[in-house]
């Protein structure tokens, strides 16, 4: 869970001479979320018509030394369908079903793909209509268009107005071609991008796994440090493709960006291989003997990754009957807590260093789930003992989903089977809370952590005595955090914590993954000395771009002659001068976009100084074969911290075969953690129970 930044760097595979050259080496500067190369370019994308509305386009780097016109317009429509504030209860339709027009189009720009649907409802004379528009890709809800208008000569006009008064409304100015097309072009202010619309029939059932799909598949991608969730979506019928012509996109899930265009064909090994050019990469893969399971290599930057996909079934693309509440130990519902509630703190928001301060407070509203325990029969009063969960590094949601795993919604119905509440709740820019994710540390999570834990103390089913936080992975950094600051904090849980700082974190689980991997420890030692250098300057303040690119040269010429050998092992036909002009490009790249908060504090930050701070009871657990945050390193120094703190009661539990996620395991890597049944180990669940009986927090 600990890799806030990796993902997709900015050169493609045709750059490279040998993708599997040089090991690990600058693995963990890839950043997860496709960054925008500054902050202004991410202000760009995020304007006042984007205000509390959270945008997947958003992900894609940008730069504005370029006009991004038909980004901008894109981008707004997309955001202008997620912030509909018009939702049609049951029994209630936008317009009558007995004269609906179905008019279905693709909205492009070449980063990204959305399917666009017109409904219409004709007047007796065919030309005053009302209508509706949605992009079931983005939100199901419609936006309803009151001035929807056919002309005699077939003209269209209709215009979306966002909800937000200070946004601009997009217009759309377009002809009927045929009784099948209408072609036309939609505007915002200068902004301008075409669309044509098919006519189609009835639409068929789709949900927001397969979004419609003819075929989808669904893999989990690690990168050292952080899980990618991937989803290829391909349409080869219509209405929205043909077998001639299939649509072929790629969505990475954990990043929010949808819609991603992709190109599908079948290589001379006769391998599938899909062609990703915007983010420069490519998933080559084989296809099994069932046709339901694709094994192959992910490929970006210099190292290639296994990617594991599995077809979706067609039974698992339809919509499940929700069980009926009666069958269920526990009782759910949602919250949000705001500004407004005074539980978080309220910062102004800081523009450039030019401008100072707006003197506008951002505005900050975390949603999540509450579950509760249903009381018990003879018990009909109390209050509940409970627990804030905290996810690991990366936009997680309120569930932490990885893959086809939502280990805290187990661990929330474990915990409520068992008498204890729990608040689980999107981070901060992700799902449906709102804030800046971009600015944020792991200071601002462990802010938004105690909101969370000061809320829930004010909720009357809850035991304000008997209220702790749940951690996993950094939110073993958040925990500890907060109750350093919060003395009344009653207890804290914490799944892989890091006892470390985060450099060392990095550099011990890139180098315990690379010899599970194979690679032999000269050329471990190699890589190692280069990948904790460019932690250095990663982590270092320079005056100018300038400066820290000397310092990434000097680093690459000092290690260069063990990069050198291992180059050249995996490919003696390489040329030398060109790996290493490929290397040094890579990084340089990849270091221009980590110049965000978040891993400058990660990188420096020292988490066992807080366990010298805390007195609440702790329970701290680590899986034996936990590649990521390792146990013998992490416990040993959290150790040494409870020994010198008098005052607290610390469990550290090693449980053996488990992996970073709690998950009964054989290697412990990454690639295996959708592969595996299990969601958290009995074993986990176990130890948390019996523990938080032994403490009083729960009853035996």
């Amino acid at each position: 869970m600990l890799a806030h930044a990796n993902g997709f760097g900015e050169k493609g595979i045709g750059s490279c001479v040998s993708v599997e050259a040089f090991g690990e080496i600058a693995l963990y500067f890839r950043l997860y979320r496709l960054i925008p190369e500054s902050k202004q370019d991410f202000q760009n994308l995020t304007s006042n018509h984007f205000a509390n509305s959270y945008n997947p386009a958003n992900s894609f780097p940008m730069s504005t030394s370029k006009p991004l016109p038909r980004f901008l317009l894109w981008f707004w429509l997309a955001t202008l369908i997620l912030s509909a504030w018009h939702h049609p209860s049951k029994g209630e339709d936008v317009l009558s079903k007995e004269t609906l027009e179905n008019w279905l189009g693709w909205m492009e720009s070449p980063k990204q793909h959305l399917r666009i649907i017109v409904q219409v409802q004709r007047s007796k004379e065919g030309r005053s209509v009302s209508g509706s528009i949605l992009s079931p890709d983005q939100s199901p809800d419609a936006i309803p268009l009151p001035q929807f208008q056919i002309g005699e000569d077939g003209t269209w006009s209709f215009s979306a107005k966002n909800s937000n008064a200070s946004s601009p409304t997009a217009n759309f100015l377009g002809k009927q071609t045929s009784s099948e097309s209408v072609e036309g072009t939609i505007s915002l202010g200068k902004n301008e991008a075409s669309l044509t619309l098919q006519k189609a029939g009835s639409l068929t059932q789709e949900n927001q796994t397969n979004l419609g799909a003819d075929s989808v598949w669904l893999g989990t991608l690690d990168v050292a440090v952080r899980k990618l969730d991937f989803r290829i979506r391909i349409y080869s019928r219509p209405p929205f493709g043909t077998s001639d012509s299939p649509r072929v996109l790629f969505d990475s899930l954990s990043q929010n960006a949808i819609g991603i265009p992709a190109q599908a064909s079948i290589d001379e090994d006769r391998r599938m291989v899909f062609d990703i050019p915007t983010i420069s990469a490519k998933y080559v893969a084989n296809l099994d003997e069932t046709g339901s399971q694709l094994d192959g290599k992910f490929i970006q930057g210099p190292l290639p990754l296994t990617l594991v996909m599995n077809l979706l079934a067609d039974d698992a693309t339809k919509t499940k009957e929700p069980s009926s509440i009666e069958s269920k130990p526990y009782i759910e519902r949602a919250f949000e807590v705001t500004n407004g509630n005074a539980f978080i703190k309220t910062m102004p928001k800081v523009k450039e260093k030019s401008q100072g301060t707006s003197g506008k407070p951002e505005t900050i509203r975390l949603s999540g789930t509450l579950t509760l325990p249903k009381r018990p029969e003879g018990k009909p009063s109390g209050k509940f003992p409970a627990v804030v969960m905290v996810t690991g590094s990366g936009p997680q949601d309120r569930n932490e989903t990885i893959g086809r795993h939502k280990p805290f919604e187990v661990i929330a119905h474990f915990l409520a089977e068992n008498g204890m509440a729990s608040l689980r709740y999107d981070d901060r820019g992700v799902g449906a809370s709102t804030g800046d994710f971009l600015d944020a540390t792991t200071k601002d999570f462990a802010e938004d952590a105690l909101a969370l834990w000061k809320y829930a103390c004010s909720l009357p089913e809850l035991d304000a005595s008997k209220i702790g936080i749940l951690g996993h992975s950094e939110g073993g950094l958040v925990g500890p955090m907060a109750a350093a600051w919060e003395p009344n904090i009653a207890f804290l849980i914490l799944l892989a914590p890091p006892g470390i700082t985060g450099s060392e974190v990095l550099s011990s689980q890139i180098d315990r993954m690379s010899e599970l991997q194979g690679m032999s420890r000269s050329d471990r030692a190699a890589t190692m000395r280069l990948q904790q250098k460019l932690q250095d300057i990663a982590g270092g303040y320079f005056a100018d771009d300038a400066s820290m690119k000397r310092e990434i040269l000097l680093a690459i010429k000092q290690n260069w002659d063990g990069l050198k050998q291992i180059a050249q092992a995996q490919n003696p036909t390489a040329n030398p001068e060109d790996l290493k002009a490929d290397l040094t490009s890579q990084i340089e790249s990849q270091f221009k976009q980590l110049k965000t908060p978040w891993f400058r504090y990660f990188l420096n930050y020292n988490p066992a100084t807080n366990w010298m701070l805390m007195r609440c009871p702790t329970l701290a657990i680590w899986g034996s074969n936990d590649v990521q945050i390792l146990p013998e390193l992490n416990r040993e120094k959290l150790l040494l911290a409870v020994e010198r703190n008098q005052q607290l009661d610390a469990s550290l539990v090693v449980i053996p075969g488990l992996n970073h996620l709690m998950q009964t395991c054989q290697t412990g890597l990454p690639e295996e953690y959708d592969q595996i049944e299990e969601t958290v180990s009995p074993k986990a669940l176990r130890v948390i129970l019996d523990w938080a009986e032994d403490q009083g927090i729960l009853e035996r």
